[in-house]
């Protein structure tokens, strides 16, 4: 549901070999964590799991056992299958596969791995033997190990939420994405920008063919790259700041404004004043109000005037939870906004305020503003707080996906089950 439409007609890809993501287990998103691995969190324009297909193709995943029959289905290859001769790669790189990443990976022999400053595995070689045990050490939940022989390379490498909303990390991270998805496009597939329409800046515009451009629409690429892809849709008077990756099948309402590091994935609807944002895929924004630093799951929907607060009054570093039951993590970051797990919706009017984590699953429909870390499957009114009864939750969780011609798996069903818990 969710692969990026490079895997299709009209896409070249770029490196014959065969890759496999995996999980090392060392990062968390919070919510975002919670129904997908690693490799599936969009940290740019694209995830690990895009960038490879964009590069190659892929054979396998790993994950933890307990993700394995997920990951296989949220995937569509093998969980927890070594692969001979196949590239391992961190699902936790920010990076895009291009340029002195993408000649290293090109150039792995077998036996040789990759590897950042503290040891961390980025990439690795392996032949049968050492794929095998590279892949149970993973399935098993343990630190993998770098077999043979090592180079060290500065791979950006994230494991919270603020490392993917760094500047720098996320500007290169769209920018490249945006390279490596209009270089794969073929002739066929690459637009160009219509009359009423403008361009402005010295980055690049990359409009696909099927992507529909509205009358006074401003594309500002004096920071970044702005990048649009199949089937998407930008309408009249809507101004996008680069760098912005707008995803496949994804709609930028009438007079948005997309302000600078927003990497929107694919079918999302977007309206009101969003930046330093990643919508993972299947969420709605569709009406007015800001959203700033912020990370959001799939199928999602926030009710119109939702807005969120991404600065303390006191101008101080954002200390957050990620989970309701976790410690308090400093961010380092003056400007963090919020994180909303998948399935997660909110009420028109609703108030986010500074640092907030709203799990899965949960209906926040109180007048209140939404603080610290919301419950997963919390049902929250002006009555108080209970839980979100599983089997309503799963009843509106197809209709939602149904909207989009997706039904949830039965892998995913039984995650859902396990992470909500008996009523």
């Amino acid at each position: 549901m969710t692969a990026h439409a490079a895997t299709g007609a009209g896409y070249a890809s770029g490196m014959d070999r065969a890759f496999v993501p995996f999980d090392d287990g060392l990062g968390d998103l919070g919510p975002l964590s919670d129904l997908r691995a690693s490799f599936e969190q969009r940290t740019g324009g694209c995830t690990v799991l895009e960038r490879c297909r964009l590069a190659g193709s892929v054979a396998a995943v790993a994950v933890p056992a307990a993700r394995a029959a997920l990951a296989a289905e949220r995937s569509g290859v093998p969980a927890n299958a070594p692969v001979d001769g196949a590239i391992l790669v961190n699902g936790r790189l920010q990076s895009p596969v291009e340029g002195a990443l993408r000649e290293a990976l090109r150039s792995l022999a077998a036996g040789e791995a990759i590897v950042d400053g503290d040891g961390t595995v980025v990439a690795a070689c392996l032949g049968a033997a050492a794929a095998r045990a590279f892949v149970e050490s993973v399935a098993a939940g343990t630190r993998p190990a770098a077999p043979g022989a090592v180079r060290t390379m500065d791979c950006a490498l994230w494991t919270r939420p603020w490392h993917v909303l760094d500047a720098a990390r996320f500007d290169a991270a769209i920018a490249g994405d945006a390279a490596q998805v209009s270089d794969a496009w073929d002739a066929s597939v690459t637009g160009t920008l219509p009359a009423h329409a403008h361009h402005v800046g010295p980055h690049a515009l990359h409009l696909h063919a099927r992507a529909r451009i509205g009358v006074g629409v401003v594309f500002d690429c004096s920071a970044g790259p702005v990048l649009v892809d199949d089937g998407a849709e930008v309408r009249h008077h809507a101004v996008i700041n680069g760098p912005a990756f707008i995803g496949a099948k994804s709609v930028v309402s009438e007079g948005a404004l997309v302000k600078p590091r927003a990497a929107i994935g694919p079918q999302c609807r977007v309206a009101g004043e969003v930046g330093s944002v990643v919508f993972q895929g299947c969420t709605n924004k569709a009406h007015d109000g800001h959203l700033g630093d912020a990370l959001l799951g799939e199928w999602v929907n926030l009710g119109a005037g939702t807005v969120n607060s991404n600065l303390l009054n006191t101008y101080g570093e954002v200390v957050m939870r990620l989970r309701p039951d976790g410690p308090l993590e400093r961010s380092g970051r003056q400007f963090m906004g919020c994180l909303v797990g998948d399935h997660a919706k909110l009420a028109i009017g609703t108030r986010i305020m500074t640092g907030s984590s709203i799990g899965t699953g949960a209906m926040w429909a109180a007048s209140t503003p939404v603080t610290g870390a919301v419950a997963p499957f919390a049902w929250v009114t002006d009555d108080g707080e209970r839980r979100f009864i599983l089997r309503k939750f799963l009843d509106l969780a197809r209709t939602v996906m149904a909207r989009r011609g997706a039904v949830p798996g039965p892998a995913a069903l039984a995650h859902l089950e396990r992470l909500h818990g008996p009523d």
